[in-house]
């Protein structure tokens, strides 16, 4: 599955629950707005109130969803996204992903997984076309994985937690027996110590960690809950924990099921540790945002696993996150409890390791028109070197302009020929203030095609090697809080580049 990105930021201002919006579509543009969110005033927080009802509604659901959705689709933000997501509906194998990114803390907390979109009539989440995570974007980049032979998983399920461990092994040994071996399970045992772990990770490179326990909230810091040696548990703050995985590049997702007894504290506990293992090095981190029952997450794991290691998917997350939520809502179609899961997720293409290159052979055949294109292009790119060289001939002989020398060269450099060497070119430049021309310290400058990420000094200056041929033309992001975000394509020609970005007023 490929996707369109739509990025939504909020931040706050200087007035109470009144919020600025900023949104961009990778192909639509840039759209922005404000908006209020009262957590605590009603209709909100009535519908957040039903959330742990029993009595609960598919119409209050939608309801809730549709709250939030309208909170964030401002007017000028909805019809940049009803025009993204028109691009990709439709489409074969392509949809709109949506990442959020919630500065205020006070917001973070709400469900935003339950978005009820009023047009398409359905839970964005719980469809594989529009993906929702929670994007938290960090100048360090992620190491690329090519698809391991086997998935290693780390399961960590503290003895004093009081789960059902029988069955949480249980279940994994059935997702382990459909994956047919792809899917490699290592469990701590006996106490699941601090110490325990680490001789654990010690001894093989794991690709994933998945923890079963209980999570806490004391005193704004976060807990995780692990064995002890003298005592019956020990509470492990968030950052603490975090250090597990920092220096650990095989690592690509990190899952936290604190099931069976956790409570509004847990919600924000885990919503507060998600983003401390972001920062130390995880691509994805998985989290609940409130209690769950043992079925449904056993239901969610089932689902989530299977589609994640499937070789085909190529470690898709997002693909395997959004198909776990709507099995989890067929299931319980009158039940938050789809929403539940949040996916934080820094790895920009939402892959945490290539598909199986083995699976290309079963993909459909090429069409007869697709042929004709490629045969057409081949065609083309054959007269392109005939032409070229007529005028290189012609410049020779007859002393044209040095123009036309420079025409033969760039499409000799730009055609597409496997025995071109490409070579390291040099990307710089500085971005400014508009309203003052001032430099910008700090702007996060990132090159998505080739997985490359630079930060701004003092004097707003960036510089990139990039592996690519002379001439080309690249896509540049500029991010930075407070400021829109600047989508450039620079040409890699030695220039240096003066791009300018608006503050948000």
């Amino acid at each position: 599955m490929q996707y369109h990105a739509f990025d939504i930021s909020v931040s706050a201002t200087d007035t109470p629950f009144e919020y600025l919006l900023s949104a961009q579509s990778s192909t639509q543009g840039e759209a922005s707005g404000r908006t209020t969110i009262a957590a605590s005033a009603a209709p909100l927080a009535a519908l957040l109130t039903q959330l742990n009802h029993k009595s609960i509604t598919t119409a209050d659901l939608q309801a809730l969803g549709l709250a939030l959705y309208q909170s964030l689709f401002t007017s000028e933000i909805s019809t940049l996204f009803n025009r993204a997501l028109g691009e990709t509906l439709g489409k074969e194998d392509l949809g709109l992903r949506l990442r959020l990114r919630i500065n205020p803390p006070e917001l973070a907390a709400l469900p935003w997984e339950l978005l009820y979109s009023p047009e398409r009539r359905l839970f964005l989440a719980a469809s594989v076309e529009t993906p929702l995570s929670r994007y938290l974007n960090l100048p360090e980049p992620i190491r690329g994985l090519a698809c391991p032979n086997e998935i290693r998983m780390l399961v960590v399920i503290p003895q004093n937690s009081d789960l059902d461990t029988t069955a949480e092994a249980e279940t994994f040994k059935k997702i382990r027996e459909k994956l047919r071996g792809k899917l490699v399970l290592h469990f701590v045992e006996g106490l699941a110590t601090g110490a325990a772990i680490r001789a654990a990770l010690r001894e093989k490179d794991y690709h994933i960690f998945h923890y079963a326990g209980h999570g806490s909230f004391k005193g704004e810091q976060a807990f995780l809950s692990l064995d002890h040696e003298e005592k019956m548990v020990e509470a492990m703050p968030a950052p603490q924990f975090a250090q597990f995985f920092a220096d650990y590049p095989g690592m690509r997702l990190v899952a936290l099921n604190a099931c069976k007894g956790a409570t509004r504290s847990a919600h924000h506990a885990l919503v507060g540790t998600a983003p401390q293992l972001v920062f130390a090095g995880a691509p994805a981190v998985i989290a609940m945002q409130d209690s769950i029952d043992n079925d449904d997450a056993i239901l969610f794991a089932t689902e989530f696993y299977a589609e994640l290691c499937h070789e085909r998917n190529g470690g898709q997350v997002e693909v395997a996150i959004s198909r776990a939520r709507k099995a989890l809502l067929q299931e319980k179609p009158a039940s938050a409890v789809f929403g539940n899961p949040v996916l934080y997720l820094r790895a920009e293409d939402g892959r945490l390791w290539q598909a199986q290159a083995k699976f290309a052979e079963t993909e459909p055949k090429v069409s007869a028109k697709a042929e004709k294109k490629k045969s057409l292009l081949e065609h083309w790119q054959v007269w392109v070197g005939a032409i070229g060289g007529i005028l290189a001939i012609f410049a020779a002989l007859t002393e044209l302009p040095e123009k036309a020398v420079k025409m033969y060269n760039f499409l000799r450099l730009n055609k597409s020929d496997s025995t071109q060497t490409v070579e390291f070119q040099t990307l710089a430049g500085q971005i400014i203030d508009a309203s003052n021309n001032n430099p910008l310290e700090g702007v996060i400058v990132i090159l998505p095609k080739h997985g490359l990420t630079d930060t701004t000094d003092a004097s707003g200056r960036y510089e990139f090697q990039v592996k690519a041929p002379y001439q080309v033309q690249v896509r540049l992001q500029a991010r930075k809080v407070g400021y829109l975000i600047l989508n450039e394509d620079p040409t890699l020609s030695g220039n240096f580049d003066i791009f300018k970005m608006q503050r948000i007023q």
